[in-house]
């Protein structure tokens, strides 16, 4: 009863289980889920909400996992409980993605979560995570070189996942369902050592009880308690540092303390869904007061890029098959060059209005336009306030500080081998002939995303 007890306060202190919520929980079988499920079930008999177990079969353990699933299902039977179970290869997504079986399976578990969520309305996720959990994710992070953000191990209540049983010790756990007599399963690759948590659990964790303390798991808690305090009365708003672009501008980055700059890269990349380390916010840090453009590479699909006025993320480019080199054609012409759409229009004043995507030339209307990529030695003549000026297109980039990775992507609109539009970036002067008509026509050229 003192165990119910300590949940129930703990609940009503962060508000994890509020009247009227529909919540998935995360079910794997083993005694963590089976305990969170025992006290959400007693939970609802002093607060109105409903509950759905979630399991999810990663097929890595053969047999054994096949049981696991069994066992969910009697147990949600024997309970009146509705459980949703799906398998999933995650050995065959982890090679084809070239991830651990740990990502994948966090990943998967996750997005059929949110599914089962949707499905049934859900407005919140229920994990299993006890302390031990987090004291070994504390470890976990700090032998992996973490951040301080990082070091706050698991929180009980982070957007609409909570985790109701995190204050409660494993022992504590066992030993209630035991003493009740409740079953549970046992996945025994927690008891192999060959994965760095559970050389934690196994190896260093008692080890350092016997030899130096035997409260170490209080003393770690309570450290992680004092983090988390520090990093919300220390915490910057992200929201008042990045634009509507998701870019932070860099003069003002720089004016904060070497401390809130990596501070503020951390939630950065949390809030982009990036894992963090040390070591990665080192390196963000080491390339902010450098000249000219810098990028990293943060996982798989993401880069982080320095320019000369932002830092942001984008996306990793895929190699596209058939990608057009250029593309010959008339005014009226609309199609797709590569990642843009081309539109053009006679222009109508006081409706149409240019901007960075737009721009108005006077062409004839029978003119034969080319679209293509920088070529070496390509210059663009300017109207400038006493005549034309010629400038290479290699020092226009430098000039408006163009990232140098994302000037080879940026079209060139060419009239008669004329440069008249660097997309996006500079309009050119266009020679007229006198033997034709010329009209005022808006060229519209935006980036689509894959």
């Amino acid at each position: 009863m003192e165990l119910f007890k300590s949940i129930l306060e703990f609940n009503n202190k962060k508000r994890l289980i509020e009247e009227n919520d529909i919540i998935v929980v995360g079910f794997s079988g083993g005694p963590d889920s089976v305990f969170l499920t025992e006290m959400l079930l007693k939970l609802q008999k002093v607060i109105s909400f409903k509950f759905y177990l979630v399991h999810i079969n990663h097929m890595l353990r053969g047999e054994d996992a096949n049981l696991d699933e069994f066992f969910s299902c009697e147990y949600a039977k024997k309970n009146k409980l509705e459980i949703f179970h799906k398998r999933i290869n995650i050995s065959e997504i982890a090679k084809k993605n070239k991830k651990t079986f740990e990502e994948v399976g966090r990943e998967e578990r996750y997005k059929f979560f949110k599914e089962i969520s949707k499905l049934i309305s859900a407005n919140k996720i229920a994990t299993a995570h006890n302390k031990d959990d987090q004291v070994e994710t504390f470890l976990f992070k700090l032998i992996r070189g973490s951040s301080l953000q990082g070091l706050e191990g698991i929180n009980s209540n982070k957007f609409n996942i909570i985790r109701p049983i995190s204050e409660i010790y494993k022992d504590d756990i066992l030993n209630y369902l035991n003493k009740n007599k409740i079953q549970y399963r046992i996945d025994k690759t927690n008891f192999e050592n060959e994965y760095t948590r559970n050389s934690i659990r196994l190896d260093l964790i008692p080890f350092i009880e016997k030899r130096y303390n035997s409260k170490f798991k209080d003393k770690i808690y309570s450290l992680i308690e004092e983090i988390r305090e520090n990093n919300i009365q220390n915490s910057l708003s992200l929201k008042n540092y990045i634009n509507e672009d998701n870019k932070i501008k860099l003069d003002v980055l720089l004016n904060l303390s070497s401390f809130n700059i990596k501070q503020l890269l951390s939630k950065f990349l949390t809030e982009n869904n990036i894992s963090v380390n040390r070591k990665k916010i080192e390196e963000i840090f080491s390339i902010l007061n450098k000249n000219g453009t810098k990028k990293i590479d943060l996982d798989l699909r993401h880069k982080l890029i320095k320019d000369y006025n932002y830092i942001y993320i984008e996306k990793k480019v895929k190699e596209h098959k058939n990608v057009k080199s250029e593309v010959i054609f008339k005014v009226f012409d609309n199609f797709q060059f590569n990642n843009y759409y081309v539109k053009s229009k006679l222009y109508e004043e006081n409706i149409d209005k240019p901007d960075k995507n737009n721009i108005i030339l006077t062409l004839p209307l029978d003119a034969e336009l080319k679209l293509r990529y920088r070529q070496e030695g390509d210059k663009i003549i300017l109207t400038a306030s006493k005549g034309t000026i010629t400038k290479k297109v290699k020092d226009i980039f430098i000039n408006e500080k163009i990232p140098k990775d994302t000037r080879e992507n940026i079209p060139i609109l060419l009239y008669e081998n004329e440069i008249v539009w660097i997309v996006g970036v500079k309009k050119g002067s266009i020679s007229k002939n006198k033997s034709k008509n010329y009209e005022q026509i808006l060229f519209s050229m935006k980036e689509v995303s894959d």
